[in-house]
């Protein structure tokens, strides 16, 4: 893959920063960079104004884990096709509802869609006076 002159001019900028350090603390500044970028991962796009079944997401939860424990959860996220913000979601909603996010808005899409079909049920002619029904 061809590098873009973003990332050619990135990595002049990172190796003009990183000379004159020992190999040794040269390693350890790439490896404490690699880890603040692996936890600023940005939110998925839908999260922002969109309200969930009990009301708008506007509360960002963060934490802190071990390299060890983050890689295997960002490896199950990937397994059912979620990063890591939407898994964290379903974690923190199945511990304090019983049930994950992605559950729960899927319950409340098909409650909506059941409605909306008893409401156009509802909404049939029928015979009135005014329409010169029965009498």
């Amino acid at each position: 893959m061809a590098e873009s002159k973003a990332q050619t001019k990135a990595l002049a900028a990172v190796l003009a920063a990183l000379e004159g350090l020992a190999g040794q603390d040269a390693q350890e500044v790439l490896e404490r960079a690699m880890a603040q970028l692996a936890h600023s991962e940005p939110p998925p796009a839908f999260a922002r104004g969109v309200a969930g079944p009990l009301g708008k997401l506007d509360t960002p939860v963060k934490t802190w884990l071990d390299s060890a424990t983050a890689e295997l959860f960002r490896q199950k996220a990937a397994a059912r096709r979620q990063d890591a913000s939407s898994a964290q979601r379903d974690c923190i909603y199945a511990w304090v509802h019983g049930k994950t996010y992605t559950v729960m808005v899927a319950e409340k899409a098909l409650h909506d869609a059941n409605a909306m079909d008893i409401r156009e049920q509802m909404a049939v002619p029928f015979a009135g006076l005014e329409f010169g029904g029965r009498q």
